[in-house]
């Protein structure tokens, strides 16, 4: 009986640290805003800015970081490129997705408005954002 209980209760705690598919949502999403970015310079690339994509690139990536933000708990830099860093600094590592969610928000409300120099001022943010939160939190290995 104490066997089944012991065997029991290492199947649990096996259960409860396996972060596996938030690791895989998260280096999707990851991929995902990587592709955005991509499909977000090709419209502004274009001699007309493309807006009718950019509003739904953006919205896109905004909901995207949104969901990321959540794909991080306790315990599951095993196996992934986080830093420990981040479970360490949770506040500031969170802010920086709330202020890489924001200018989306903004790359959205300036598409909306046609306003080119606040959509690529937004879009410039967010790579900033992006640039910064994976100088502190990601491994290179």
């Amino acid at each position: 009986m104490k066997k089944i209980a012991i065997l029991g209760l290492f199947s649990c705690s096996l259960m409860a640290n396996d972060f596996s598919s938030e690791i895989e949502q998260r280096q999707d999403n990851f991929q995902h805003l990587d592709a955005t970015a991509d499909q977000l310079d090709d419209a502004f690339d274009n001699e007309v800015v493309e807006w009718d994509k950019i509003i739904p690139l953006a919205k896109s990536a905004y909901l995207t970081v949104q969901e990321q933000k959540t794909l991080f708990p306790e315990g599951s830099a095993d196996n992934s490129r986080a830093r420990t860093k981040i479970w360490q600094q949770k506040p500031e590592f969170e802010e920086k997705f709330t202020v890489l969610a924001e200018q989306f928000q903004l790359l959205e409300k300036a598409a909306k408005n046609k306003d080119e120099q606040a959509a690529r001022e937004a879009l410039s943010g967010a790579y900033s954002q992006c640039r910064s939160c994976h100088m502190s939190y990601r491994s290179l290995w």
